[in-house]
């Protein structure tokens, strides 16, 4: 573990994977001075309170909590103004940050991004890289800028991306290898040890936000597009179809691409499913190897063969 203790800190993050830095940050004795994180959302009925899991642990931890709805508010940027930091970190907070913010630290403002830049800025780097197929991916750690996600690169380390992965086991590889990776940047910087490489304007890709119709598994798709669909949705929101005459949604966690030459007459229709639940694709077929139905838990498909009655089935 790498000591950070008399450094002081402004973190501005929102979701799960920014929490993982900023407990690494505290973890390793860095002084958390303020957190800024997105409003909490309100659903249900019942008008349900939804805070950020970096609010709840900043509420926790006793430490102050912002969560303006834009960061150039001027009553938020006075309240900061008589906060004292050596870095802001920044770790998927979801807006956009002002110069304010940028020229704030003693030493810099740096973002922590889970893409190999100027590929994949934006909302969904880990999804959006899976279903394009990518062999690799990364960290990216960036000097902020106004533009999203555009700053020259100071700390780059690829992850290689495997046939069986998915956004979760790509997510755990992303905190294994940044959570170091920014420590290690950030004593960089203090040791003015360390240089920042521009990104290539032309090269770069928008990931953008995933679209609850993205998740829809349509089976006129060729098998290697489902394949990557449910790979990529997985595990979060996950990729779903229904049974033809039922309106429950079944979602697909695992899967494999099956090739075959000769297949019944019966299984050549798009989304019929064969006695070891392989399904008929636009082009090709897709074995289904974990599944959940839907208010059910998660099983593999020989569960599902012994506990359901799989003839004529259909998926649409």
């Amino acid at each position: 573990m790498s000591d950070l203790t008399g450094v002081k800190v402004g973190f501005f993050g929102t979701p799960d994977f920014a929490l993982k830095f900023l407990n690494y940050l505290y973890e390793n004795n860095a002084e958390i001075s303020f957190i800024v994180t997105q409003p909490a959302s309100v659903s249900g009925r019942g008008k349900k309170i939804n805070s950020s899991p970096v609010e709840k642990w900043g509420l926790k931890k006793k430490i102050k909590v912002y969560s303006p709805i834009k960061v150039n508010d001027p009553n938020f940027q006075k309240d900061i103004k008589q906060q004292k930091v050596d870095f802001v970190i920044v770790v998927a907070y979801g807006n956009l940050i002002d110069n304010f913010i940028i020229n704030f630290p003693k030493f810099l403002t740096i973002n922590v991004h889970a893409s190999l830049l100027p590929k994949w800025r934006g909302a969904a780097p880990i999804q959006r890289s899976i279903l394009n197929d990518d062999k690799e991916t990364g960290i990216s750690i960036m000097k902020v800028v106004e533009k999203l996600d555009a700053g020259p690169i100071i700390k780059l380390e690829k992850i290689k991306i495997n046939f069986d992965d998915n956004s979760g086991t790509i997510y755990e590889k992303m905190i294994l290898l940044g959570l170091p990776l920014l420590i290690d940047t950030m004593k960089d910087i203090m040791n003015k040890n360390y240089k920042m490489i521009y990104q290539k304007e032309h090269l770069s890709t928008y990931a953008k936000k995933i679209k609850k119709s993205e998740t829809k598994i349509n089976w006129e798709e060729n098998a290697e597009e489902i394949n990557l669909k449910v790979r990529a949705f997985n595990p979060f929101p996950g990729a779903w179809t229904k049974i033809k005459g039922n309106n429950k949604r079944i979602k697909i966690l695992k899967s494999e691409v099956v090739k075959k030459k000769v297949m019944s007459k019966k299984i050549m229709v798009v989304g019929n499913v064969s006695d070891i639940l392989e399904v008929k694709c636009g082009n090709g077929f897709l074995k289904i190897l974990e599944l959940q139905l839907e208010g059910k838990k998660v099983i593999n498909n020989e569960e599902f063969l012994n506990g359901y009655k799989i003839k004529n089935l259909i998926l649409e």
